[in-house]
């Protein structure tokens, strides 16, 4: 059994362990507490869960405590916005924009430009994969029907803009005559521009979410009113605690979290109480030091799966208007062996290495093999490798760069050079959020097996 060394296991009622906690959200703790405190009568214990919370608040303005909610801002459209200006402004001075471009609009049936109506679809989904698939597992303060995230729309509307702007400032839409192949051009930049605004929001340091706390003072303060009236005043006004917690260092403000729980522990009137305490001190410990030991990663879900997707087409993208991937592709089939493409053969067999190095040997985060394909062959390694490849071929595809497939060995040497570099980044883009959120991929399709059994008899 694996050992973690951020907490101990936790004994419960039985006399059994618990496995090891896992980090809290800000609202987790809050809800703790609102537990605790409306089965204790004690108003000492009332009067330090008030002075954890303004600590546990100040833990969350400062970004050691995460919260699972995230609210929109003025400032997340204007990193949008600067995201998306560094992303499109390497594109503005490449012809092959406009080669791109003509192909999107020039392939129709029924005279509807089915390619351009893919690809602005497919920016739309690759948008919200990042904004809802990536292992930040945020839930949005805002949505639009009640469904679709508004952050996903801001996106959308602010990375289109500028696109439009940039290209129409720098000339590279003529007069907008006609308007058709203007849009055109500037649908295939907003491809990038969209990856770089939904990136420059959601990887901004300052974490976007709404004052959980501020919406949870109010409550306590009718609570605490109807228990005692001598706590009716609103908790939003800071305890000393809270204000001193401004002096303390990070470390110090996580040390002063964690002996308040332990306090809170001995007011506790059961064991049950006391055991609930100590697992929400460890989950708070976990939450505030993750960051600093980094993760060890096991599972594989179906959002490592769409982080790989996402890598992928950030990588990806600026070689898809090169032509130089015409001559390395022509160059790997021209150099052959008894029949055999030589180099075609390594490089793909470089990817493959390349792929284990960066996620199992020289990668920044601690991934172990966990339930190997026939129990040798990494998961990990076949989902990112097949899911860079199919991104790879499918944006070539879409974008003009496989002629059609009239060659479909051409066609493979070509996607075989993108896919060499979307592989890094589907490869970085699984590791580097650090372990997700989810079931494992194995117990996901153990369970729709079951259900089409259940279904067939």
């Amino acid at each position: 059994m694996d050992t973690d060394p951020l907490a101990d296991p936790l004994e419960d009622g039985a006399g059994r362990f618990e496995p090891h906690s896992t980090p809290a959200h800000v609202e987790d703790l809050f809800d703790g507490l609102t537990d605790f405190a409306a089965d204790t009568e004690s108003s000492d214990a009332h009067e330090e869960i008030r002075e954890l919370e303004g600590l546990l608040s100040a833990a969350h303005e400062r970004g050691l405590i995460d919260s699972r909610v995230r609210g929109l801002r003025v400032s997340d459209a204007i990193e949008a916005f600067v995201g998306s200006v560094i992303f499109t402004s390497p594109l503005l001075v490449e012809d092959g924009v406009f080669d791109i471009a003509d192909y999107l609009f020039e392939v129709t049936v029924h005279s509807i430009p089915v390619f351009l109506l893919a690809n602005t679809l497919f920016v739309v989904t690759m948008t919200y994969a990042l904004v809802e698939w990536t292992g930040r597992d945020k839930t949005e303060a805002e949505l639009l029907f009640g469904r679709v995230p508004t952050r996903v729309i801001m996106i959308l509307v602010v990375s289109f803009l500028t696109a439009a702007v940039l290209m129409t400032v720098w000339g590279r839409v003529g007069n907008w005559q006609p308007p058709t192949e203007a849009l055109a051009r500037i649908n295939v930049l907003w491809t990038v521009g969209s990856l770089g605004a939904a990136l420059g929001d959601i990887l901004s340091v300052q974490d976007s979410a709404p004052s959980a706390v501020a919406d949870r003072d109010g409550l306590r303060a009718g609570r605490d009113g109807a228990r005692d009236g001598r706590h009716s005043a609103s908790t939003a006004t800071q305890t000393p605690t809270a204000a001193s917690s401004r002096r303390l260092t990070d470390i110090e403000l996580v040390d002063a979290i964690l002996e308040q729980f332990d306090s809170l522990e001995s007011h506790a009137d059961d064991h049950e109480e006391r055991h609930e305490m100590r697992r929400l001190r460890e989950r708070t410990r976990h939450a505030t030091l993750d960051d600093t030991f980094g993760d060890r990663i096991r599972k594989y879900t179906t959002r490592d799966i769409a982080e790989a997707f996402v890598g992928s087409i950030f990588f990806a993208v600026p070689f898809l208007v090169e032509d130089g991937v015409f001559d390395v592709a022509e160059y790997f089939l021209s150099f052959r062996v008894g029949g055999f493409p030589v180099f075609f053969l390594a490089n793909a067999a470089f990817v493959l290495l390349m792929v284990m190095a960066l996620v199992y040997w020289a990668g920044p985060q601690d991934v172990q093999v966990h339930r190997p394909i026939f129990g040798l062959v990494p998961r990990r390694m076949v989902g990112i490798s097949v899911v860079s490849f199919l991104t790879a071929a499918a944006l070539m595809t879409m974008w003009g760069r496989v002629a059609d497939w009239h060659d479909p060995v051409v066609a493979i040497a070509r996607i075989s050079v993108v896919w060499t570099v979307a592989s890094f980044g589907a490869a970085l883009g699984d590791i580097l959020p650090g372990e997700s959120s989810g079931d494992d991929i194995n117990d996901d399709l153990a369970e729709i097996g079951g259900r089409l059994e259940d279904i067939v008899e």
